[in-house]
């Protein structure tokens, strides 16, 4: 998915400290991408990817695929994942009644 990542000869170092790079121009990018849309809460890569986990779930995507799709090594590391979802849905809806 990421052939950036996948030079040949590459230690295990240099391939962390290219994600690190990339890591960061994709969070400044998406910092662009807000400014020019007018969005005033922050989008990190963070933000997107619980958005992308959230947006499947709402769909009814099942969590096993979810978990592929975020590439997690398990399911109970997707399950947590989700977990902290739906208490942040939950507290939004608190929140319209107060």
């Amino acid at each position: 998915m990421f052939p950036i990542l996948l030079r040949d000869n590459q230690t295990p170092i240099q391939i962390e400290n290219r994600k690190h790079k990339t890591l960061a121009i994709y969070n400044t990018d998406l910092k662009e991408i807000t400014s020019i849309c007018n969005i005033e809460k922050p989008l990190t890569s963070y933000v997107a990817r619980h958005s992308y986990a959230n947006s499947l779930r709402q769909k009814g995507v099942a969590t096993d695929i979810i978990s592929q799709a975020l590439g997690h090594q398990n399911m109970a590391i997707t399950q947590a994942y989700l977990k902290e979802l739906d208490s942040s849905v939950l507290d939004k809806a608190s929140a319209l009644l107060l």
